[in-house]
């Protein structure tokens, strides 16, 4: 039993986070409610990926554009055109301005325009062994282009104009990006000769924290799940299939164009998830109108860190299958 647990704890705790946001909901609630807590924890795991970083490959990764173009047209082309699709074909009928069908178009819409998220998919690119100074660079771009692409991919599908304050943007990216990497640069710089030694905490933290993640998803859908059950089981179906699409389309460009495994598993994971702090502030500030708005956000938020950390022993064993590979073919 010992040895299951110690190689199997991570589904073991995937399994313990989805039972207790089922089932004791209010602690993931208040974790989400404090309004500090989650940026902390988003902080956390970006500086431990400062700290893991080799900056050097960080500058020549600025030079994988394939990589690069292929995940930010994947988060603001392809997903809105696929998740325009699911709402008409998977949602109630279309039925005119404020019917149930117009409003999962738009909370749909909402989420599909999203950029990537901040926290998740680095991590889990850590964990995977994958490219993590790509995934750096595909996040904070992403994040910085929300302000002009988000607005254009909602105007365009919903003919609403939304006008999203880029300083608060930058602010953010700043505090909870820039500054935690930083951070764990100069960590890196006095520290990582002695990290061997704590080469354990590095590479479990990373995973628990996703585990929070997923408790304080689960505990927010729980409770959306109960106000609306019919509709919430359509956006659950219609969040699924983007997110299964969106890896499958990841996966075959992403070899199509020649793509590293460690390359492979950054632009799977960075353009495959959507960011949920944005969606929520979006849906407050422009569409609070529609009572379904948060819906498609939180069950997402599950799928895609539910889906994507079964995904990671895959993506691991590939990593690791290339980088022996690798070591066989160069000389000495």
């Amino acid at each position: 039993m010992d040895s299951f647990l110690k190689r199997h704890w991570f589904l073991v705790g995937i399994a313990a986070a989805v039972s207790c946001g089922s089932l004791l909901p209010e602690g993931g609630l208040a974790l989400r409610s404090s309004g500090y807590a989650i940026p902390l924890l988003v902080a956390a795991v970006l500086a431990i990926s400062g700290f893991t970083l080799d900056t050097s490959r960080l500058l020549v990764q600025g030079k994988n554009l394939r990589a690069i173009l292929l995940t930010l047209c994947t988060t603001y082309a392809i997903a809105p055109l696929l998740a325009y699709a699911l709402a008409i074909s998977w949602g109630p009928a279309l039925d005119g301005a404020g019917s149930q069908g117009a409003l999962f178009l738009e909370a749909m819409m909402i989420l599909a325009a999203q950029a990537g998220t901040l926290a998740s998919a680095l991590a889990m690119t850590a964990i995977a062994r994958g490219n993590q100074e790509l995934a750096l660079l595909i996040t904070v771009l992403s994040s910085i282009l929300t302000a002009i692409l988000t607005p254009l991919v909602l105007e365009l599908a919903l003919g609403e104009i939304v006008d999203i304050p880029i300083v608060d943007i930058m602010l953010r990216m700043l505090l909870i990006v820039v500054l935690p990497v930083f951070v764990g640069q100069l960590a890196r710089k006095a520290l990582w000769k002695r990290a061997k030694k704590a080469a354990t905490v590095v590479k479990i933290l990373p995973r628990v924290i996703i585990l929070s993640f997923l408790y304080t998803g689960f505990s927010a859908a729980t409770e959306h799940l109960h106000e609306a059950p019919a509709l919430a089981l359509r956006f659950l179906g219609a969040c699924l299939c983007l997110h299964l699409t969106l890896l499958l389309w990841t996966w075959l460009s992403s070899r199509l164009l020649g793509l590293t495994a460690e390359s492979r598993t950054a632009v799977i994971l960075c353009g495959s998830q959507k960011t949920l702090p944005n969606g929520i502030d979006i849906w407050t500030r422009f569409f609070g109108q529609n009572p379904y708005g948060a819906l498609p956000l939180a069950l997402y938020h599950v799928v895609q860190l539910l889906v994507d950390t079964l995904l990671l022993k895959r993506l691991e064993a590939s990593n690791n299958a290339a980088a022996g590979q690798d070591r066989q073919e160069t000389p000495g």
